[in-house]
């Protein structure tokens, strides 16, 4: 399980949508404390399934082959919560069905957003270019 990955009956299921620390990726929190927002954003969706049934509705596959849907448990939609909670970013470039519950983490400065950090997709290039050096 990630902050935006889970297992549904051993099959691997990343919700769409949303964009959460990757694994090894830092942030800060407001007073400049550093934190394993990876770790932190995982918790925080095992702790919103729990031992509850989810249910996901498989979208596509990305090219990697890798299942991409919006997964639920008790009707609620885990990448809206994960985003909600400021634990996950909404990847606007996949689907803008997220942007508002980002807006609303943002402006109340909740989970990712009370402190700095860098979104997983830049994280993820700025690694490949030092790697790269």
């Amino acid at each position: 399980m990630e902050g935006d990955l889970l297992s549904l009956n051993g099959t691997p299921v990343r919700l769409m949508g949303i964009d959460a620390p990757d694994q090894e990726q830092k942030c800060k929190n407001r007073y400049g404390h550093e934190l394993d927002c990876f770790r932190i954003a995982t918790a925080v969706l095992a702790s919103l399934v729990k031992d509850e049934e989810v249910s996901c509705t498989i979208a596509e596959q990305d090219r990697f082959g890798q299942r991409m849907g919006e997964c639920r448990v008790r009707g609620v939609d885990l990448g809206a919560a994960m985003v909600s909670r400021g634990w996950a970013f909404s990847y606007r470039s996949l689907s803008p069905a997220y942007t508002s519950g980002e807006a609303f983490a943002q402006s109340r400065r909740l989970g990712l957003w009370s402190g700095k950090v860098e979104k997983p997709w830049q994280w993820r290039s700025r690694q490949l270019r030092e790697k790269a050096r």
